[in-house]
């Protein structure tokens, strides 16, 4: 077997490499739980510790950059995995060539938004190869957090009959990235949907203790709900009609023949929640966005299977995603 570009799509394929190549040699006991971050227990305190590589091509994109996009990366994974980001640390790969404004822009961009979560930059590496080696500039991003709560999310805590609430409308950041192809012919840029998710989370912890939490980046809605359903061994039913897309988006997927449930989002996540939590929760979250919904449950069969009951009121199994979409989108 040979690596393809499908498997980093964040579907079948890189779930593939993960069970077959990384966790029978990486076998600690902190990735046994598949979660966004580890769970770290040291000298009596717990702490988060995430870490996440970014390549999205265009770097600069209509609702943010590279930079911002690096640290809502890695303070979402923290967050939505129960831990309150405090500490960052980046590795920058630099084309030889990249202006140096750019670079300034995109540093800046990435202390605006640390800054925004109340998190810091606290170590750093930078590499700078020759022209051709990449293109235009990598970033690595790695983050540390203590908890919102002592209760964290976890799959051994869903249970039938929870609610299933995202954050806003999906299917964004991937549609913004397409968006900017100009080989597609496309005039006007989608905007992403590029945020940290801290702020709606932190509130959130003030009223409930979530049972999970997810955020959907690389494989989307679908392939977030079906990595959940896999992991704690339970089925969801999803309904459509319910599923906020904005239209620009849903009008993108229709022309190129996408699904926009697999496509990534940057700063939307799922939460599930014990059902009289939920309108609290849908308050919190209308509050950021309007679009946030209860888009589902957790039912009392057990084959780890999402199924999706569509507008047409038929029942269709929703799969992880296996074909490659968009590689670089973030």
């Amino acid at each position: 077997m040979k690596i393809t570009r499908a498997h980093g799509n964040g579907g079948k394929q890189t779930a593939e490499l993960l069970e077959k190549i990384f966790y029978p040699q990486f076998n600690s006991p902190p990735l046994q739980d598949r979660a966004d971050a580890s769970s770290l227990l040291i000298g009596g305190q717990r702490l988060g510790h995430t870490i996440d590589g970014f390549v999205v091509s265009p770097y600069v994109f209509a609702g943010g950059d590279i930079g911002k996009l690096s640290v809502c990366g890695t303070v979402n994974d923290l967050a939505v995995s129960g831990f309150r980001p405090l500490f960052l640390s980046a590795a920058f790969m630099i084309e030889e060539g990249f202006a140096t404004g750019e670079l300034e822009r995109i540093v800046q961009s990435m202390q605006l938004t640390a800054a925004s979560c109340g998190a810091v930059v606290v170590a750093g590496d930078t590499k700078v190869v020759e022209k051709g080696a990449l293109d235009k500039i990598f970033i690595t991003t790695a983050g540390i957090g203590v908890p919102f709560h002592d209760i964290m999310p976890s799959t051994a805590r869903i249970k039938p009959g929870q609610s299933i609430i995202v954050s806003g409308d999906v299917g964004r950041h991937g549609a913004c990235i397409y968006s900017h192809n100009s080989e597609l012919g496309f005039t006007q840029q989608i905007t992403s949907d590029c945020e940290p998710l801290v702020g709606a989370i932190t509130q959130i912890f003030s009223i409930c203790q979530p049972a999970f939490m997810r955020d959907l980046t690389r494989g989307g809605l679908a392939t977030a709900l079906n990595e959940i359903a896999q992991a704690a061994g339970c089925d969801i039913l999803l309904e459509e009609a319910a599923i906020p897309v904005m239209p620009e988006v849903s009008g993108l997927c229709e022309i190129l023949g996408l699904d926009p449930l697999y496509l990534a989002c940057e700063g939307r996540f799922i939460a599930i929640v014990d059902e009289i939590y939920e309108n609290d929760v849908l308050a919190i979250l209308r509050a950021f966005h309007s679009s946030a919904s209860t888009i589902g449950r957790i039912e009392n069969t057990g084959k780890g299977q999402v199924w999706l009951r569509t507008v047409f009121k038929g029942t269709r199994i929703l799969d992880m995603l296996y074909y490659e979409m968009l590689p670089r989108i973030c």
